[in-house]
C-alpha cells in the first residue's frame, strides 16, 4: 500500500483528498503547513507528496527544495496542487524539484491519474536500482570467492567496467583501490580472523560502499540504523545496533548508549552536563551524544585503551 502525504493549509481540501485516496487503497497522512509536512515526511518516508504552493510559513517551493537536499527523502515524487496559474511560478516550482503541477480546482480523475503515474514511474525506478544492486552484489561475491581461493590477482575487475553502468564503474574502481591497499570487503559481516574494512549499506533508493574509517556514528531507529559519515551525510539501513555491535571492530567502535555507537577516531572531546552525565562530541558531527550510565564504565576503559595506542 503506497503512502501519500498531503500538505495543505486548507482543511477541507485535505479532507476531500484524504477520503478519496483512502477509498482507492492508499495510506494517507495530512500536514497543515510546510514545517509540519517536513516533520511528517521524515517520520513516514512517503511514496508521494501532494503539496499546496502558497501556505503560511514555508511555501511549497521551500518544502520541495528542503526535501531535495535530504539524502533520504530527496527522490520522493512531489506534485504541486495549487490554485496558482502564473506561468513563472509554475516554472519556478518545477525547477525547484516538482515532478508535476496540477491547477485547482481539478477533476478528481485527473488528480488520481497523476498520482498513479508518478507512483508507477517511481516503482519502475526502484525495481531498476534493485536489479543494478543485485548485479553489484554478484561482483562482490565473485571478489570474495576469488580472495578465499587465494587468487593472486583480482585486478581484472577494473577491465570490465566498460560493459557496466556508470554507477557500477564507480563501485568497481573503489573495489580496485581497496584491494590494492589490502583492504578486505564485506557486506556488514566479518570473519573470525579479520575485521571488515568496508561495509555496503543500502536503502530503497541507493547503495553506498563505506569504509569503516569514514563512519562517525550509528544511531538506532527501531529496526533501522541511521549511519552518519562525511559532511552531514547519513543513510537509514535496516539492521539493529545490536547486530552492528557484534560485527564492528571493538577497538574502533563502542556503544555508548542503547541508541548510539560511535567511532572513537572521530572523538573530539567529552564533557559533563549539569547532572554529571557524560556528553560526547564528535568531529564534524553537530549532534551531541550522551553516554548512558550503564555504558559509562566500559566507555572510560575503552577510551583509556584508545588513547594509549
Amino acid at each position: 500500500m503506497a503512502k501519500i502525504l498531503i500538505i495543505d493549509d486548507d482543511q477541507e481540501i485535505c479532507r476531500v483528498l484524504s477520503i478519496g485516496l483512502q477509498r482507492v487503497g492508499y495510506n494517507v497522512r495530512v500536514a497543515a503547513n510546510g514545517e509540519e509536512g517536513l516533520a511528517v515526511a521524515a517520520e513516514m518516508n512517503p511514496d508521494l507528496i501532494l503539496c499546496d504552493l502558497d501556505m503560511p510559513g514555508l511555501t511549497g517551493q521551500e518544502v520541495v527544495a528542503a526535501l531535495r537536499r535530504d539524502g533520504r527523502l530527496g527522490e520522493i515524487p512531489f506534485i504541486f496542487l495549487s490554485a496558482c496559474i502564473e506561468r513563472n511560478q509554475i516554472r519556478k516550482s518545477m525547477n525547484m524539484g516538482g515532478d508535476d503541477f496540477i491547477t485547482k480546482p481539478a477533476p478528481w480523475l485527473d488528480i488520481l491519474a497523476a498520482v498513479k503515474a508518478r507512483l508507477d514511474r517511481r516503482q519502475k525506478q526502484v525495481q531498476q536500482r534493485e536489479q543494478e544492486f543485485k548485479k553489484a552484489v554478484e561482483v562482490f561475491v565473485g571478489i570474495i570467492h576469488d580472495l578465499n581461493k587465494g587468487a593472486p590477482e583480482v585486478r581484472w575487475l577494473a577491465d570490465i567496467t566498460t560493459s557496466m553502468a556508470e554507477q557500477h564503474n564507480r563501485i568497481i574502481q573503489r573495489l580496485h583501490r581497496s584491494l590494492s591497499t589490502d583492504d578486505s570487503l564485506c557486506d556488514g559481516a566479518s570473519s573470525s580472523s579479520e575485521q571488515p574494512a568496508s561495509v555496503l549499506v543500502k536503502d530503497n533508493y541507493r547503495q553506498k560502499l563505506l569504509k569503516l574509517s569514514e563512519v562517525k556514528a550509528l544511531l538506532a531507529c527501531g529496526e533501522y540504523s541511521d549511519i552518519h559519515w562525511g559532511q552531514d551525510q547519513h543513510m537509514m539501513f535496516r539492521k539493529p545496533l545490536k547486530q552492528w555491535e557484534e560485527e564492528l571492530p571493538s577497538d574502533q567502535f563502542i556503544r555508548i548508549h542503547r541508541h548510539a555507537i560511535i567511532n572513537l577516531a572521530f572523538l573530539d572531546f567529552v564533557e559533563k552536563d549539569r547532572e554529571g552525565k557524560l556528553q560526547v562530541h564528535l568531529r564534524g558531527f553537530k549532534q551531541t551524544i550522551p553516554v548512558s550510565q550503564r555504558e559509562t564504565a566500559a566507555f572510560n576503559r575503552c577510551l583509556k585503551q584508545f588513547q594509549l595506542r
